[in-house]
């Protein structure tokens, strides 16, 4: 079984790698993600896939080459769910700190995946 501090380091990699597809392939859709305060409904895999290369795009475009988990807290939800908030940090090349964020994940476990339903962006 994936533990949930090696699904997210996993993430981590392939998201700094911009590979939309192995990150996609673990949202559920329909899609809910809160960022800046506002919800964003995203209604398929398509949607899903646009809004991570979006995303994606911009930490390149900031110069974050790397993702490190600072902290990783996990409340579980039963055997098959959890809600984990990960305080990412994003750096440059040169190890400087480009952004310093949390998120929170609701996960699914299908199996021994894990699977994101939502995710919160916030201090």
């Amino acid at each position: 079984m994936t533990t949930i501090q090696s699904f997210f380091d996993h993430y981590a990699e392939r998201y700094m790698a911009s590979d939309v597809d192995a990150i996609a392939a673990v949202y559920e859709a329909p899609f809910l993600a809160v960022r800046d305060g506002s919800a964003i409904h995203l209604p398929d895999g398509a949607a899903v896939q646009e809004h991570l290369a979006e995303l994606m795009e911009a930490y390149g475009k900031a110069g974050a080459v790397r993702a490190d988990i600072a902290s990783l807290d996990t409340l579980p939800l039963g055997s098959s769910g959890a809600m984990v908030t990960v305080n990412w940090h994003a750096v440059d090349a040169r190890g400087e700190m480009v952004r310093d964020f949390h998120t929170t994940y609701h996960l699914l476990r299908d199996g021994v995946t894990w699977r994101i339903l939502s995710y919160t962006n916030h201090a």
